[in-house]
């Protein structure tokens, strides 16, 4: 009579080679998404900042009459309190559409908010917090002097203004931090040609 059933030795053996074989596939089958490096994180910022200089240019072109017409100064703030994006480690792009002196408001109550839209949500307001989320645990550091040192603005033409509204004088940094790894970011004078350094 034959038997046709695993000797002890080959179960042992199948059972060890899949475990071997599971604990070689458990990191491919069961990975998330690698974090985002402070070098990509910089990138969003740079483009972000790019992105507030074209809407300042393109608003200007707006065919509205100069005593109406909506003032397209765009403005990121970097780490400046804003009750339309909570926590005080963020960065918004905002403007001064009525021209009253209050940023990123929502004038009369209502109506369009004045800040730029979020594009890859569609959102009315721009707020990129990095107290959660994807971003949490980056951080910026950026003076362009003025007033409020961590406020960036683009004129109708695209110069990069100070929070007060003067041209940048000199070169300026944004530098994004994560862990101990700094990233910078330049904006040139005039013309407001920024780039990941």
């Amino acid at each position: 009579m034959e038997n046709k059933g695993f000797t002890i030795i080959e179960l042992l053996l199948t059972m060890l080679l899949a475990a071997i074989l599971a604990a070689a596939a458990a990191p491919y089958l069961f990975k998330g998404e690698a974090p985002l490096s402070v070098q990509a994180f910089a990138e969003k910022v740079c483009d972000d900042v790019r992105y507030a200089q074209s809407l300042a240019m393109l608003r200007s072109a707006l065919d509205t009459p100069e005593t109406s017409g909506p003032y397209f100064v765009y403005r990121v703030r970097f780490n400046a309190a804003d009750s339309n994006c909570p926590g005080t480690n963020q960065y918004t792009i905002v403007n001064d559409a009525d021209n009253n002196g209050s940023w990123g408001e929502r004038p009369n109550g209502g109506g369009q908010v004045e800040s730029a839209r979020m594009p890859s949500t569609g959102s009315d307001y721009f707020c990129v917090s990095l107290e959660n989320g994807d971003y949490a645990g980056f951080s910026i550091a950026a003076d362009f002097g003025g007033t409020i040192p961590g406020v960036l603005a683009f004129d109708s033409i695209g110069v990069p203004l100070d929070s007060d509204g003067a041209p940048l004088a000199a070169s300026k940094n944004i530098t994004v931090s994560k862990g101990g790894e700094p990233v910078l970011i330049s904006i040139s004078p005039k013309t407001g040609f920024t780039a990941v350094q």
